[in-house]
């Protein structure tokens, strides 16, 4: 009888392991593949995901559809997918608030790195720190010597408590032992304005929202928060030249559950790859000051890692509380 229990249930596994292999073989055998969007409609990262999309749904060989499910942040939307089926049918099209939020949020109801996984960071747009025109600073070196002689300088604008120019700023903060005070907005454009208008001296924030600001010459570039300097501001150099080993990107990647096998994982990202090559969502980036990255989900996982270990390094020196 032992025997009979033993073979029915080896038999019962060896069945569902294939059944398993087979769906990861086949996958997606079924449609619609969702792309679930952080925040609502019409921003940023919403219509790169709508760019995408239709490529990528040619790639995998079905429907690839959006859906926006907005709100705390993101975490809504990232609470959502990291519940789903670990099936490669529920895809979350997260932006670098994905680390943030685990650095600034103590209580969220889902922890990012053990419970979602990348699959391909498609692409990165720096930030940028710029300063009204009557500042006497033309580069960062120069600003960063004024913030630390001068008290009327120290004030930096950002989209608000917790955005990544909140967080950028905090962390050149930390890095360069500067006395910067952080002036919240409730967005973008009330923070540049305001910098325009010279009521707060600076600002960080994505350059994509700065830049027509800059080439008009109503806000003045000192430098760039990618590693690399961006080839639309050839000439300002980036925060890393003055401050070694700084980089603090906004980026948007694309995550499933933890569980989902690394058989569909793989075919996910050589999909996301492929309809990245598209004219069109290389143009899209461009038009918001990003470079298509493409990278695979190790890397993806590593960016998240890194940026959790520093952001909450800065949250908790520098007591920082969400709204």
């Amino acid at each position: 009888m032992r025997h009979a229990w033993t073979t029915a249930l080896c038999t019962a596994a060896l069945a569902a392991f294939c059944s398993a292999a087979t769906a990861q073989q086949d996958y997606p055998a079924r449609q619609p593949v969702r792309l679930i969007v952080t925040f609502a409609p019409g921003g940023g990262s919403d219509t790169i995901a709508r760019s995408l999309n239709a490529r990528l749904g040619q790639a995998l060989g079905q429907t690839v559809i959006v859906e926006n499910k907005a709100g705390a942040g993101g975490t809504i939307a990232t609470d959502y997918v990291a519940k789903s089926p670990a099936d490669g049918y529920t895809v979350l099209f997260a932006v670098s608030s994905h680390s943030i939020n685990q650095a600034l949020y103590p209580s969220l109801p889902f922890n990012t790195e053990r419970d979602l996984r990348g699959v391909t960071l498609i692409g990165a747009l720096p930030q940028v720190v710029a300063v009204h025109p009557s500042v006497p600073a033309g580069n960062l070196a120069q600003w960063l010597e004024l913030v630390r002689r001068d008290a009327q300088y120290r004030q930096y604008a950002s989209g608000g408590i917790g955005s990544p120019g909140h967080l950028a700023g905090g962390l050149l903060q930390s890095m360069a032992k500067l006395p910067l005070e952080h002036v919240p907005y409730r967005g973008a454009g009330p923070a540049i304005s305001d910098v325009v208008g010279n009521q707060v001296p600076a600002m960080i924030g994505t350059l994509s929202a700065a830049l027509p600001h800059i080439r008009s010459g109503k806000l003045k570039a000192i430098a760039v928060t990618s590693a690399e300097r961006s080839p639309l501001l050839p000439d300002v150099g980036t925060i890393a030249e003055s401050v070694p080993g700084y980089e603090s990107d906004t980026w948007i990647g694309t995550f499933v559950p933890r569980a989902t096998p690394d058989a569909v994982v793989r075919k996910l990202h050589a999909a996301t790859v492929a309809a990245l090559q598209d004219p069109a969502t290389k143009t899209r980036m461009e038009s918001q000051a990003g470079r298509i990255a493409g990278a695979p989900p190790e890397a993806l996982d590593a960016l998240v890692a890194r940026e959790i270990r520093q952001f909450t390094q800065v949250v908790r020196e520098q007591n920082i509380h969400p709204e």
